[in-house]
């Protein structure tokens, strides 16, 4: 049966939001915190939390001030669609992609793709959250969802600050959940549940995790070492600098691969496209040198006493050299023409003599 929830609009917005959800009854749960439930509002997959302890409460503010700024940061970030802080119980509601890993089977082995790209968005996630000066301090499969394709980061009440951050004092995150906090490092929490889901089970001991990973997925097994191995882990934007490097070739956006890895025949398009524009260059740079040459040598001729002539005959020459020369019995029978003319003017210059 479908309720009806009358929440404050996100940050941002004001006013309040009145939002239909429908629940899964088989997809809800409870722990010492809140409750969660699952289901859909309009078409989006959903999920409320309502709290049930003091602690839970604080947890919850911390959780909606924390949503105001991650919101649209990363897209493993669910957004937060409406809350109520002021009054109890303490609620938020908040898109969802899947369930809880630990809802899903216990079976669940993700294969080398799928691994992939859930080490990606995963490791993406937390350097974005790093970025805004946080750490997540809950990785687990309580807080990451899977919906058989992509994961999601939730539970951000639990986030602390990296360093001293503007602002943050006079916000819900400025107060300590007072919960016990892990000592497991983000990276390394997060490299643990992709072994898990390589295996299909957990094992909490670093190098037998890494062992089983490498069997599913050697590459990223080899990308993930130092997170497991290190004694001081790196930090999530060095690990989705090394994911990114390890990523085949054919899988990097073109933009990101070296010149040596591209394709052959990108190279073999471009020439082709150069041919044409490079004989164009090629002819123009010949005049320029010519004329160049004519505006050299034309200043001498003028100061060694050459009359300059005309323009007009000057390119009437240069049409008459660009003319092919005459073939030799062409020029033969001009010979006799002109012999001709030369004899008719002689006979008449004799005979007016004569007279």
């Amino acid at each position: 049966m479908e309720e009806t929830f009358v929440l404050q609009k996100p940050f941002g917005h004001s006013g309040r939001v009145e939002l239909g959800f429908t629940p899964q009854d088989d997809l809800q749960h409870e722990n010492e915190l809140a409750v969660h439930r699952y289901g859909r509002t309009g078409d989006r997959d959903a999920l409320v939390k309502t709290a049930v302890s003091r602690a839970g409460t604080k947890v919850l503010r911390r959780e909606a001030d924390a949503y105001n700024r991650i919101s649209g940061r990363h897209t493993a970030f669910g957004r937060l669609l409406g809350f109520r802080t002021a009054q109890d119980p303490v609620c938020l509601m908040v898109t969802r992609r899947g369930v809880p890993i630990f809802r899903c089977d216990p079976k669940l082995r993700l294969d080398a793709a799928q691994l992939d790209r859930a080490a990606r968005d995963l490791f993406g996630a937390l350097a974005a959250l790093a970025d805004l000066g946080f750490a997540h301090r809950a990785v687990s499969a309580d807080s990451v969802f899977w919906d058989g394709l992509q994961i999601q980061l939730q539970e951000f009440g639990h986030v602390e600050a990296l360093g001293p951050i503007p602002g943050l004092t006079e916000s819900a995150l400025g107060s300590p959940t007072g919960l016990p906090v892990s000592d497991v490092p983000d990276v390394r929490a997060a490299a643990l549940l992709l072994c898990r889901l390589a295996a299909g089970s957990t094992d909490g001991r670093p190098t037998a995790a890494l062992g089983r990973l490498a069997d599913a997925a050697p590459r990223l097994a080899e990308s993930l070492e130092p997170a497991l191995l290190a004694e001081i882990p790196p930090a999530p934007r060095e690990m989705v600098e090394r994911l990114r490097r390890s990523r085949p070739a054919q899988q990097r956006p073109a933009q990101e691969r070296p010149a040596q890895e591209r394709p052959a025949q990108e190279g073999a398009r471009t020439d082709e496209r150069r041919v044409e524009p490079d004989a164009h260059r090629r002819e123009f740079r010949e005049l320029r040198r010519q004329q160049r040459e004519f505006n050299r040598v034309a200043p001498r001729q003028r100061r060694s006493g050459v009359a300059e002539r005309p323009r007009s005959e000057a390119w009437s020459e240069v049409r008459a050299a660009a003319r092919p020369e005459p073939s030799p019995r062409e020029g033969g029978s001009r010979s006799w023409l002109v012999f001709g003319l030369f004899a008719l003017v002689a006979v008449l210059l004799f005979v007016l003599v004569v007279r």
